[in-house]
């Protein structure tokens, strides 16, 4: 990963800010959609491929709840889709709400 100075543009960075209820997006860069597989969890598509599991996915939810890869394994982070889960430690899934933001990072 690194910057382009000419363009300004940082090469494998992904970015969305989804509806949690359902999965639509508000506003983002390089994700052609979220799904979402039950409660707090979706899948998040990409528009072009990572380099599989060469990248990190990152999340701003609700109050101390944090994102985490849906199984907890290298599988949830594919080429071209990750898979994430929205909760707290100890309390499993939940707190959906209306929106959420998620920062993926890496190797394009």
């Amino acid at each position: 990963m690194g910057l382009d100075f000419p363009t300004g543009v940082l090469g494998g960075y992904k970015y969305a800010l989804f509806r949690m209820d359902n999965g639509a997006l508000y506003s983002s860069t390089g994700i052609s959609s979220i799904t979402r597989n039950t409660t707090a969890t979706y899948t998040i598509n990409f528009s072009t491929n990572m380099s599989a599991q060469g990248y990190a996915v990152t999340g701003m939810g609700r109050f101390e709840w944090s994102f985490g890869g849906k199984n907890e394994t290298s599988d949830d982070y594919k080429a071209g889709s990750c898979a994430i889960r929205h909760g707290r430690y100890g309390s499993g899934v939940g707190g959906e709400m209306s929106h959420a933001s998620v920062m993926i990072n890496g190797s394009a």
